[in-house]
């Protein structure tokens, strides 16, 4: 009897495991995916949110590189109490500049609305490129897209150890997420410090495939419309194929690269997931 007891309960706690873990990683195809895209007036509620919540700084590093950046400080600091950074990319085109307040977008205001931060209290850091910080080309042996950070990349590692080192900032829950150019560019970020995250999720980016490996212990989610012409989903169904292990892949049915922000992205999804994963 006792021995059947234990098995039974060896069994639901394996189930329980599987289940946790199916729910986390896994490719999934959500339908009808381009019902729920946001209105202009849900966009523009996100979009609300006060510019001057987040601090205006400018970052010069040891190359003498100018990087200027923003960011939203949680209201409920203690000495004694470490919080959660999350850097949100953003993409090409209107973003890129050096006016600093462009790149604040729908994702670093989710993140910093009162709403996700009664819940979720973090850093966000929104970092402004003056050019593009990934380049995309062609994988002869996969014949895919793939990216390439470039040399500002380098300024914003620096910049988050600096930051490490003068805010109370949560070593083992330092997060990276963005759209677009943002998306290939937070997927470089891991590449690069893979050492330094905790998770990161890319939505409608192209992915880097020269170092696989060393990202294979990252959680990671990807999120891409299964109708996207400007970054084509295949790329990331390739990465998502090669990576095999803790990383979750979201296809929205029905969406394009530019409607791809549904209610059921743009809500509490996102920091619910990502808040959930920390550094062993």
């Amino acid at each position: 009897m006792a021995k059947n007891f234990f098995i039974l309960f060896i069994s639901t706690i394996l189930l329980i495991g599987c289940s946790t873990n199916k729910e986390q990683f896994g490719e999934s195809t959500i339908e009808n995916a381009a019902g729920t895209a946001l209105s202009k007036e849900e966009f523009s509620k996100i979009r609300s949110l006060n510019n001057e919540t987040f601090d205006t700084v400018n970052f010069v590093g040891r190359e003498q590189v100018g990087l200027k950046y923003r960011l939203y400080k949680p209201k409920q600091q203690k000495k004694d109490k470490s919080f959660p950074l999350v850097i949100v990319y953003h993409g090409s085109g209107r973003p890129i500049g050096t006016d600093n307040s462009s790149q604040l977008g729908v994702l670093p205001k989710l993140f910093a609305s009162a709403e996700i931060q009664n819940k979720y209290p973090s850093y966000v850091l929104a970092p402004q490129f003056s050019e593009r910080s990934s380049d995309y080309e062609t994988e002869n042996n996969r014949n895919l897209l793939y990216s390439k950070p470039r040399a500002s990349l380098n300024s914003v590692m620096e910049l988050v150890d600096s930051l490490k080192s003068n805010l109370n900032i949560d070593n083992k829950r330092i997060y990276v997420v963005g759209y677009s150019m943002g998306g290939s560019t937070a997927i470089n970020s891991l590449a690069a410090r893979p050492d330094l995250f905790a998770a990161g999720i890319s939505i409608s980016g192209i992915p880097q495939f020269d170092k696989t490996e060393e990202m294979k212990t990252i959680p990671i989610w990807l999120i891409h419309g299964l109708d996207d012409t400007e970054n084509p989903i295949t790329s990331d169904e390739q990465f998502y194929k090669e990576m095999s292990a803790n990383i979750r892949f979201w296809k929205l049915k029905g969406t394009t690269h530019d409607n791809v922000f549904t209610t059921t992205i743009l809500g509490e999804t996102l920091p619910e997931w990502l808040f959930k994963q920390h550094k062993k």
